[in-house]
């Protein structure tokens, strides 16, 4: 039984400086760069609750105590995870009712980072689109945003970030050819996805035909950080969301409570690490929905230092570890104990909906703007250990992780059928 869903592409924005910029996703939303204390750990907000204020205007045809609710229920989502250390506190109100007229100033204002009379989270109520269309966004496909503002690149941590949500999909309207909507049960998941990103967890890929149409059962896996909104069903977090923010913000026990496994992706040569494909840990018992994700090389840059990047793109984007031992690393925590397949595809590349830019998933689709295809012989290949020369795709082997368990002998992935090395870039006509 196929599932059709109307597929909304999420937007999700970084502010720094005044300056508005997509996210770095896959797991986290950033990783530290070189000059941080540890360079390649995902930022993190300090400490366990995260306090912010609310404008006073309206949402939509909702009321502003009605939008307020609506703002602590997305919240809370992430907050009734047990195995996560992370809490969210309404402060009051932001000191102006936030519009069009004054959004740029109040974006500059909290650019000011220096400045300590702006709450570290600043959730902005936009009436009917005005707001998002200031902002040089169209009113009518932005549902909003949310993310870091300012940060502590040493440290890695967030130390601002706010939200802002587009009314105009929810104001009672009839839809038309230049107005659409949402319902409520629809918004809801594009907020608790939004303050995903706020809390610093980047997009994801699991069941990633559900991008156009699949199973009922593919559906139910679809972790709520998916790069499009495909079903109600996603304001219920997954395994794999569960495991990316108890991961950010673990609680005591997590680490003793589930298992752990890493590895690589290498081509073919065993030993050439391959960054940037999409690797997935499978529970056998439950394939379709309990299973966690991860980027090869999402720990390393995909900007300065990376000796893949094509020649004119090597820019100031400094984020991600310089450690080539990183390059084709994959780490996948939160695992239920349990017996698991590791399968490694491409991540999302072809039109309409390929998964870069903003919707990026891993450095490479969020800072290049492509995903890179499978080399090989594979569209999908799985974990075989030892490789053998006789191996095709669905080749496979399972392994049992225990609580406290981190497996990471025999889990490296070698790609099946690429050419014997791929050390560096080649350009067209190389």
């Amino acid at each position: 039984m196929k599932s059709c869903a109307r597929t909304i592409r999420f937007a999700v924005a970084m502010l720094a400086a005044g300056m508005l910029f997509s996210a770095f996703a896959g797991g986290p939303l950033y990783v530290t760069g070189p000059s941080a204390v540890t360079p390649g750990e995902p930022y993190r907000w300090a400490g366990s609750v995260i306090r912010y204020k609310t404008d006073q205007g309206g949402l939509g045809n909702r009321t502003n105590a009605e939008a307020d609710a609506m703002v602590s229920a997305a919240f809370r989502v992430w907050e009734d995870v047990d195995s996560a250390s992370i809490g969210f506190q309404n402060d009051g109100k932001l000191s102006s009712d936030i519009t069009a007229v004054n959004i740029l100033s109040f974006q500059n204002m909290l650019g000011m980072c220096s400045d300590p009379s702006q709450p570290p989270g600043s959730i902005v109520y936009d009436l009917d689109g005005s707001i998002i269309e200031a902002l040089g966004m169209d009113k009518n496909s932005v549902l909003g945003f949310a993310g870091a503002v300012c940060t502590n690149d040493r440290l890695g941590t967030y130390t601002r970030g706010w939200a802002v949500m587009n009314g105009r999909f929810i104001d009672g309207e009839p839809d038309s050819a230049g107005h659409q909507s949402v319902t409520l049960d629809e918004f809801h998941g594009v907020f608790v996805h939004e303050f995903g990103h706020l809390i610093g967890l980047g997009h994801s890929q699991i069941n990633v035909g559900c991008a156009t149409d699949c199973s009922a059962e593919d559906l139910s896996g679809v972790p709520t950080m998916f790069p499009l909104l495909v079903g109600d069903g996603q304001a219920t977090l997954n395994t794999d969301d569960i495991s990316m923010v108890s991961s950010l913000y673990p609680e005591s026990s997590f680490h003793a409570s589930t298992g752990r496994i890493q590895g690589r992706v290498v081509f073919s040569d065993g030993v050439t690490p391959a960054q940037g494909y999409n690797v997935i840990a499978r529970n056998t018992a439950d394939a379709r929905v309990t299973a966690v994700s991860s980027v090869s090389g999402y720990r390393f840059t995909a900007g300065a230092g990376n000796p893949l990047v094509p020649f004119g793109m090597d820019t100031s984007f400094f984020y991600g570890s310089h450690d080539r031992n990183l390059i084709g690393f994959y780490d996948i925590p939160g695992l239920p104990p349990g017996t698991y397949t590791v399968e490694v595809e491409a991540i999302l590349n072809s039109d309409p909906l390929p998964f870069v830019y903003e919707s990026g998933v891993g450095p490479i689709g969020d800072y290049l703007g492509f995903q890179y295809k499978m080399p090989g012989s594979c569209d999908l290949q799985y974990l075989h250990h030892p490789p053998r020369p006789t191996d095709d795709c669905g080749t496979r082997t399972t392994v049992s992780v225990g609580p406290g368990q981190v497996l990471s002998t025999g889990t490296d992935i070698v790609l099946i059928g690429t050419g014997p090395r791929y050390d560096a870039w080649e350009g067209e006509g190389e």
